[in-house]
């Protein structure tokens, strides 16, 4: 390797010298900058809900009833219901009215008895091997029971 001229080595030293007054100390600046916003801005998410705000579930009657050995659904009617109330309705018959002895079940809400569309459905599957059964698959969950929503609301 050919060694550098003094005139070379020089103008490398001028450079260095440059870089290390000017170069170094944005770069410094710069690092305990990021640190400091990291720092401050790191809890931010905390103001943020976990899970969507749940609605409660409004009044409810049903309707169209039909109950089999391992399997069932009905209509919930609530009159002028939106896509979250209807979910909520859903959840709460779910979570209250479904028993143990069921593997499938749906539940349809409408806005009155006449109504030939509904709002939202949820189906409920007790658990994987109901889900292949009732579903063909179709329903996956990480918890069980699950509960999928279907909620095209025409009318809303």
């Amino acid at each position: 390797m050919p060694a550098i001229t003094a005139e070379q080595a020089a103008s490398r030293r001028r450079t260095n010298a440059k870089i290390l007054k000017f170069g170094c100390l944005p770069l410094a600046a710069l690092f305990i900058l990021v640190i400091v916003l990291a720092a401050l801005g790191g809890d931010q998410d905390d103001d943020k809900p976990t899970k969507e705000a749940r609605v409660e579930a409004p009044a409810y009657t049903e309707a169209n009833k039909s109950e089999k050995a391992k399997t069932g659904r009905v209509d919930l009617i609530v009159p002028d219901a939106t896509v979250d109330q209807a979910k909520a309705a859903i959840q709460d018959y779910a979570d209250n009215k479904i028993g143990d002895r069921f593997l499938n079940y749906g539940i349809t809400v409408v806005r009155s008895d006449a109504d030939k569309t509904y709002v939202c459905m949820g189906e409920w599957v007790k658990d994987a091997k109901a889900a292949e059964v009732y579903t063909g698959g179709r329903i996956t969950s990480d918890t069980w029971p699950a509960l999928a929503f279907n909620c095209p609301d025409p009318k809303g």
